[in-house]
């Protein structure tokens, strides 16, 4: 997704009724880059929380191991819902738990993945799980793998908007094969049960 596209999203996001919740660990930090850097922030979104540390996503939010996991990532999103959803008005809250593991300095054991999981104040449910491949021609950064994140969020945010305010009725898990160039680089499932 070009810049271009970026910001004419995140405009309709903020001449939108929606406003949003997001708390992010380990991952989708460059969709809020992106929503903060733009002027008008403060008309879509309400609260951002980033637990980081085992710790704190333990202590805080009652999160334990295995972290990325879509349960996990479904208290994260409701979390925030919970703290901001009794002040209901005519917008639609829109909650977003992200959680991942993305290419780091150490070789990693496990995949390079993220959950994200969006919950609405008017009981609307949608996720996707990524899962970025490792065994590439040319391996992916953690900057392009946020980046393909970020534009995950976004199209189903203006996707979101673009349906009067409802996710997709697929219900059914669904996948989808990303490709660079002729070479297969992540899968993502949309709505998986687990």
């Amino acid at each position: 997704m070009d810049e271009k596209e970026k910001i004419n999203i995140i405009k309709q996001i903020q001449d939108s009724k929606i406003q949003l919740c997001v708390s992010f660990s380990g991952a989708g930090f460059q969709f809020l880059n992106d929503i903060l850097k733009l002027e008008g922030a403060s008309k879509c979104l309400l609260n951002a929380d980033i637990p980081y540390s085992k710790e704190s996503l333990n202590q805080n939010f009652q999160i334990y191991e295995p972290f990325i996991t879509r349960d996990n990532t479904k208290k994260l999103a409701m979390s925030s819902l919970n703290k901001f959803s009794k002040n209901i008005s005519t917008n639609i809250i829109i909650s977003i738990g992200c959680m991942g593991s993305l290419k780091t300095y150490y070789k990693k054991k496990g995949d390079e993945k993220a959950w994200i999981y969006f919950l609405t104040s008017d009981k609307q449910e949608y996720c996707f799980y990524l899962e970025f491949y490792r065994d590439i021609e040319k391996p992916l950064t953690r900057e392009f793998q946020d980046e393909l994140i970020n534009g995950m969020i976004m199209t189903n945010l203006h996707q979101f908007i673009n349906n009067n305010y409802k996710f997709s009725t697929q219900t059914s898990s669904e996948l989808k094969t990303i490709k660079v160039g002729s070479e297969d680089i992540a899968t993502i499932y949309s709505n998986p049960s687990e």
